[in-house]
Parts: structure tokens; C-alpha cells; sequence
């Protein structure tokens, strides 16, 4: 049989729509062609990517019902009645796609990989030369290395691009210990110390699963067989994976959401810049802590553990309209990855998943005492309303509940 690497063969083996005989002939065909092998490898890095993206999203409010929401707050408010979070969940109605996910993962693996000409892919993989194996290498892979110290982390203001056009990104490690914050709103009935609250920690404390661009790398192996896809011919080493929304607290801005999540097999070494576009970003934040060293201390090496997922949040504000953000430039293990161009657009309806990313940063800003005379209880109250929904996972449903209670106590 002889096969091309774009022919559609391909694909239909690996969505599983060929018939054992033919699907026999594909693989004795693959394991002669390194270019077959090579195109099987990204097909299924897609579908594999596409799998994990395009789970049915959660329950959405439609505009009519976030206007709703809103004019109860500020009803509420008026009359300074107390309007519980919970209320909201009973009258949300879900909204579902219509198509199965299987479906929609069918159909999206056939566009992104046989796109015409000149159609952008939303999916960068980069898939480097094989490189020769190290003795080491599997004892390296049981064994991961502790994860390298970073520098002390200091609060981190806004910067002028012009001044700082790249921003070399920590890589959050650890998550935070919400039960002591619970504790200090819930038994306590105070806040906690403003300088105990680290935002990119609690923001680490719960899964996020964002909507937007993402790139994948992946490593070349020398050995490579149709059922093995772990030592196949690209092999997963790290995601990348980016949301932008309007900034709840200031509406000019645009918050950018950045996940990395490692492999199931090995830790890798991540370095991630962010590159502002001077002509279209004015200033930007990174939201948390920043290293000691200040904006050009260099690349910062942090490891990216095993099976792991990281997010960073960023406030950019746009100097015109236009949506360039500028791009992010990373590497795993010294590899250049696909950079992420970042392009804002205003009409794109955020994820759930970066909705919630959204309070999370507001709410842990408010502990801390940052945007004073900006964010305050109406701007939380009204997004964890916004937010509330009756198939909330647990943890968000009980961080809701945290929020409502801690709105009204004082502070240490």
C-alpha cells in the first residue's frame, strides 16, 4: 500500500475508522516511513489534545440572566437586604451543546488537521529531531530532581512596555492553604493578615481548564510502534494553554490567563517570557509575586512537575484598540516551543473556567488589601453571583460560600 502523508488514510486510522485489514496495512506502511510515523504522531497529539479540550463546557448564564443578576445586587443593595449566592442556582437554566463531544472531536480533528491554505491551526505542536537517548534517562524519569528554589517573591506593580517589553515568568509552585483562611473568616469571624495571602497559590488550588490558544511540544523517541504512543514518535512533554477576559475590576484592561501542564511520565525544565506589543500595551501586571531581581533578572528556570498543572494570571492594559497583545515565548529542557500569539477579541465569550479564574484573583486581591477603593464587596458579590450555579464542583460552591461570608468582616 502506498500511503501520503496528508492522505485522508491516515486520519481515518487514527479516529479508529478503518477495518482491521487496512488498518493492518497502515501500520506495516507506518513502520517503514519515518514521514507516516511522523504524521500519525502529530494526528493523534491533536485528537489526544482535542479529547482533553472539548469536554462539554459547564452551564453558562446567558446575557438576559447576567443582567438579572446584576440588578438584584443593586435591588439588594437599595433595601440592604442580604441576597444569598445559592438563590441564583435554582433559577439557571443549563445550557448544552447540542452535538456530542465525540462528534465535535471528529469533525474539529478534520479541520485542524486538513485546514485550507492560509487558515490558521489554534494548535502549534512542535516536534524536534530525534536526539540520541542518555544512559541515564530512565532513572532520571522515576527519579525527577526537587524542583529548583526560586528567588523571594515581593509584590509586583504595573510596568510601562515601552520600558519592559519581556517579562520572564515564575512558575508558581505550591498551592494555598484555604483551610487557614476558612478557618480565620469561618471560626475566627475576621479576616485573614493581608500579607499572609498569596494570590498565585489559591489560584493554583483548584483545576481551571482554559479556552483559548494553546501550543503542545513534543519529543521526538527512535523507536516507534502504532500501540505504544508513549514512546511513539512524538511523545507529550508539556501544554500551554491561554484565556484572555475583560478585567472585573477595571474595565479598560484585559486579564490573561496561562496554564502549563506537564506530562504523565517525566518532569521538564520550563522557561516562559511574555512579550508585550508596545505598539498595543500601554502597562501590564503580573497578578501574585514576581522575583526579587525585578523585570529583567533573566530567564527563570522552574521544573514542571509530573502530571502537574500551573496557572499565571497577567493585567494588561491595551494602549489602542486592535486586540495585539504580543506573544509568549517558552522552552521545555532548553527546546524552543511554538510561541502563543496573544489577540484579544472583545466579542469572544469567556469559559467558565476563566470566569472563575477571575473572582478567584479579585477575591484573593481584596484579602490582601490591593485595588483598595477599587474592588470592593459590591464588584465580589456581584461576580460570585455571576459565577453561582446549582453544578458548581464542590470546591468552588464552598469558595462561594467563603466569599459571601467574608464580605462583611473586619479586618486585622
Amino acid at each position: 500500500m502506498k500511503l501520503q502523508p496528508d492522505g485522508p488514510r491516515l486520519t481515518s486510522y487514527v479516529l479508529g475508522e478503518l477495518g482491521a485489514e487496512d488498518a493492518a496495512a497502515v501500520e506495516r506502511a507506518a513502520a517503514e516511513d519515518p514521514a507516516l510515523q511522523a504524521e500519525i504522531g502529530e494526528t493523534r497529539a491533536i485528537q489526544d489534545f482535542l479529547t482533553d479540550r472539548l469536554a462539554p463546557p459547564a452551564d453558562k448564564l446567558l446575557p438576559h440572566q447576567r443582567e438579572n443578576v446584576r440588578r438584584s445586587a443593586r435591588d439588594a443593595d437599595r433595601t440592604g437586604k442580604t441576597i444569598s449566592f445559592a438563590a441564583f442556582s435554582n433559577a439557571l437554566k443549563p445550557w448544552l451543546i447540542p452535538a456530542s463531544a465525540a462528534a465535535v472531536l471528529a469533525l474539529a480533528t478534520s479541520i485542524l488537521i486538513r485546514r485550507p491554505a492560509g487558515k490558521p491551526c489554534p494548535v502549534a505542536v512542535a516536534t524536534p529531531p530525534p536526539a540520541p537517548a542518555a544512559p541515564a534517562a530512565a532513572v532520571a524519569a522515576n527519579n525527577p530532581p526537587p524542583a529548583p528554589v526560586l528567588p523571594p517573591a515581593v509584590p509586583h506593580g504595573p510596568v510601562a512596555a515601552a520600558d519592559f517589553p519581556i517579562l520572564d515568568l515564575p512558575v508558581p509552585t505550591g498551592k494555598a492553604d484555604l483551610e487557614t483562611i476558612s478557618k480565620a473568616i469561618r471560626i475566627d469571624r475576621q479576616l485573614p493578615p493581608a500579607n499572609s495571602i498569596r494570590l498565585e497559590q489559591i489560584l493554583n488550588g483548584f483545576p481551571l481548564r482554559l479556552n483559548g490558544v494553546a501550543a503542545i511540544v513534543r519529543s521526538a523517541a527512535n523507536n516507534w510502534h502504532p500501540d505504544n504512543r508513549d514512546s511513539g514518535m512524538s511523545a507529550h512533554v508539556a501544554t500551554l494553554s491561554t484565556e484572555m477576559i475583560a478585567c472585573p475590576w477595571k474595565p479598560s484592561a484585559t486579564l490573561l490567563f496561562i496554564s502549563l501542564h506537564g506530562n504523565a511520565s517525566s518532569a521538564c525544565d520550563v522557561r516562559i517570557a511574555y512579550h508585550a506589543n508596545p505598539g498595543g500595551v500601554a502597562r501590564y501586571r503580573l497578578l501574585g509575586s514576581a522575583p526579587a531581581e525585578g523585570q529583567t533578572a533573566g530567564i527563570l528556570p522552574a521544573q514542571l512537575a509530573v502530571d502537574s498543572t500551573t496557572t499565571l494570571a497577567i493585567e494588561i492594559e491595551s494602549s489602542k484598540p486592535g486586540g495585539d497583545l504580543g506573544t509568549l515565548e517558552w522552552s521545555t529542557d532548553d527546546q524552543a516551543a511554538p510561541s502563543v500569539s496573544l489577540v484579544h477579541k472583545s466579542d469572544a465569550e469567556p469559559s467558565d473556567d476563566a470566569r472563575f479564574a477571575a473572582l478567584v484573583c479579585t477575591y484573593a486581591q481584596w484579602l490582601a488589601g490591593e485595588q483598595a477603593g477599587i474592588i470592593n464587596t459590591d464588584i465580589l458579590a456581584a461576580l460570585a453571583r455571576e459565577i453561582a450555579s446549582s453544578t458548581l464542583p464542590a470546591d468552588r460552591a464552598d469558595f462561594l460560600e467563603l466569599i459571601e461570608s467574608s464580605l462583611h468582616l473586619p479586618r486585622r
